[in-house]
């Protein structure tokens, strides 16, 4: 059997192994990104958490230690440049090199017309310059390996465009045409860079923290997505064989209406 493939995968005897990588995992103490990081943990990824919260990084941490394998959990904001590059500087020394990024990190934005200046400004550096920074943190390490895998978590906003929260979908707009135009530079190193835009996710990304009964019946009743539904779909998108790469794909809810 070919280096790097397994028949014991799910997706056929062709999928890459990821049990030995390692990836970072923004945003990664609450909704999707936690779920990515236990999937991949499952899988033998050396995953590295972190969030703004100390409550939810130890929820996560629990969690990543009833799954096993090794992570690294820290805390930290995707706004700051200081304390993103403290988090590839705590990786580098535990794990080295990374091979995977899940930029994640995310928050919700109203509309230019509700937000002042700072609030606007704080949602810019969480959803468009934490993924950048990360991105170029991430690609420097991936040259050194000679590939990688980034994955972007955007959000079907950048095609629906609602109205109410132009703020984000301008945001995840633009993160929408960074993932292209910077697929273009990096494929001939064999960096992929692909693209994951949900719908509807019963997180409490949409606003306030959700209610939970509410919440278990839109997902019962196909008006709200999992989050493990997008983990899954990021584990798919990542074990994909190298000579493929998923560069968009667009996950709804049954019931959304799209």
């Amino acid at each position: 059997m070919p280096e790097g493939t397994s028949d014991k995968e799910p997706f056929g005897p062709e999928v890459v192994r990821l049990d030995g990588k390692v990836a970072i995992i923004t945003g990664s103490t609450t909704g999707i990104g936690r779920a990515t990081a236990l999937l991949l943990a499952k899988h033998g990824v050396k995953v590295v958490v972190y969030g703004r919260h100390e409550q939810e990084l130890l929820d996560t941490e629990w969690e990543l230690q009833a799954v096993g394998g090794d992570y690294l959990a820290l805390t930290a904001d995707n706004a700051y440049e200081d304390q993103v590059l403290r988090v590839f500087q705590e990786t580098q020394a535990r794990f080295g090199d990374i091979d995977i990024l899940v930029n994640n990190a995310a928050m919700p934005a109203k509309s230019t017309l509700d937000m002042s200046y700072d609030e606007m400004l704080y949602a810019l550096r969480v959803n468009v310059l934490g993924y950048l920074v990360c991105t170029r943190e991430a690609v420097a390490m991936m040259r050194r390996k000679g590939k990688g895998h980034i994955v972007n978590v955007g959000s079907l906003s950048a095609k629906v465009r609602e109205t109410g929260s132009d703020v984000y979908v301008a945001t995840k707009a633009g993160i929408e045409a960074m993932s292209e135009s910077l697929r273009k530079v990096l494929y001939p190193e064999q960096i992929r860079i692909s693209l994951i835009e949900p719908g509807l996710v019963g997180t409490n990304l949409a606003g306030e923290p959700p209610d939970v009964n509410q919440q278990v019946q839109q997902e019962a009743e196909g008006r709200a997505l999992e989050a493990e539904d997008i983990a899954r779909a990021i584990y798919y998108t990542l074990t994909q064989p190298e000579r493929s790469n998923i560069l968009m794909m667009r996950i709804a809810p049954t019931m959304q209406g799209l």
